[in-house]
């Protein structure tokens, strides 16, 4: 039964094919335009630590002055202040904690490195390597204790260590960056979460890696180069200002297990604030936000708004589509009325036939979803084209060619559904009478 209702939709769309091609292209416009933006707006909300998100919170802290105007974009307390950072290191409950910032360093000429390069990574507290899952290829990471006494020790990435010539066997042996010497104690494996969550998001969110890996505590004795922004409420001037109570540049992430643990985390750092407005520090006491990787993301707005724009006109493109869809597909089937009065007369059921008439949109689904699919491959190569940090990210993979022939498929379905039901009403089936 279904060959023979896909043959006659078949001779049915070969002797309308201008309004067969034109459904076709019209729907094939607006399921590719909206599955590109929609995959866009997917990788850039993507997870990126999977399994471990859940279970790690960005510490808010509002200390800034009460008469300090926070601009659009250039918001200090979306990071938090190295003393800040210590105390709640030093004073916390026993949870895994992690302070980092991103550093920007210069390969010194050294055996191996004949042109000096530069090389990005982050300074980072011991417990940074377990509560993201950086996995060591060689090595080890280093110790609190090694922190606290300020060794020069260091991790380099795996394609760093490829770059300078450092394998397990050189473990041990010392590599120069930044005009400072250190100690290279282990390799990390290739970690690159997008978004960088990591970061304070404000550049290359999408896009970069981490090449080494310095103790916080011992970068900022060296006062080496900071990439995170750097904000500062004061004009007074600090002997280093990474160690300045009113400078944050840190992102702190705490890991908890349950809404208890969250709930005691809270309350640590309600103490910790009230705590500081009664030595003076701070004027003015404002509750501590604890929101998990993926609302601080939604939070920071990684999404631009400019893409979510684009979403929302190619979602309303596909809706006009789908109507202008409807209102032709019901003009065709009216036109068939005539003949589906004399099928219903002679006895077909009305199930019979609206799957007969769905069998020919089914049809036009199909085709139009290999138009969409070419709508979407060029939209995607569009995209990949831009310069935005997001852009390499962008794939055509086999879950999106899937979702636009499904797209496709139901669209014109639902589409055509009222249009078959009502062209097969009996209201319309009286219509021989009116024919003869």
């Amino acid at each position: 039964m279904i060959t023979y209702y896909l043959t006659l939709a078949y001779r049915r769309l070969l002797a309308t094919k201008g309004m067969s091609i034109a459904l076709m292209l019209g729907l094939g416009l607006g399921v590719g335009a909206s599955m590109t933006m929609i995959t866009v707006v997917y990788t850039m909300s993507w997870d990126p630590l999977p399994g471990r998100s859940g279970h790690l919170f960005h510490p808010v802290l509002d200390i800034l002055p009460s008469s300090y105007a926070v601009r659009p974009g250039r918001d200090p307390r979306v990071a938090m202040t190295w003393p800040d950072a210590r105390a709640l290191l030093r004073q916390g409950p026993e949870y895994q904690q992690a302070a980092l910032a991103s550093g920007r360093l210069l390969v010194d000429s050294q055996a191996g490195v004949p042109v000096p390069f530069f090389a990005r990574g982050q300074y980072a507290t011991a417990r940074v390597f377990e509560m993201f899952g950086i996995d060591l290829v060689a090595g080890r990471a280093w110790t609190s204790a090694e922190e606290g006494n300020r060794a020069r020790v260091m991790v380099l990435s795996r394609s760093l260590a490829a770059r300078v010539g450092f394998n397990r066997s050189r473990i041990g042996d010392s590599i120069r960056l930044g005009g400072h010497s250190f100690t290279v104690i282990g390799i990390a494996d290739k970690w690159e979460p997008r978004p960088r969550f990591h970061t304070d998001l404000q550049q290359d969110a999408f896009s970069g890696s981490e090449e080494f890996f310095v103790p916080l505590a011992l970068a900022i004795e060296l006062e080496l180069n900071v990439a995170s922004s750097i904000f500062s409420w004061s004009n007074a001037v600090a002997s280093n200002s990474l160690e300045d109570s009113r400078s944050s540049w840190l992102q702190f992430w705490v890991q908890l297990g349950d809404d208890a643990e969250k709930a005691d985390y809270i309350r640590f750092l309600e103490n910790y604030l009230h705590a500081q407005v009664r030595v003076g520090r701070l004027e003015r006491f404002v509750p501590p936000r604890l929101p998990r990787l993926r609302e601080y993301l939604t939070e920071r707005r990684i999404v631009p708004d400019d893409v979510k724009l684009q979403l929302a006109l190619c979602i309303a493109f596909l809706g006009v589509s789908l109507l202008n869809m409807s209102a032709l597909i019901f003009a065709r089937f009216v036109g068939m009325s005539h003949e589906i009065s004399i099928r219903r007369a002679l006895g077909a059921r009305r199930i019979d036939i609206i799957a007969q008439l769905l069998s020919e949109t089914a049809i036009i689904g199909f085709f139009g979803g290999i138009f969409g699919l070419l709508v979407a491959w060029l939209g995607v190569a569009l995209v990949r084209s831009q310069p935005e940090d997001y852009a390499s990210l962008i794939r055509l993979g086999p879950g999106l060619i899937l979702a636009i022939f499904m797209l496709a498929l139901v669209s014109s379905l639902l589409a055509a559904l009222l249009p078959a039901m009502r062209a097969t009403s009996g209201r319309v089936a009286m219509q021989i009478k009116v024919a003869e």
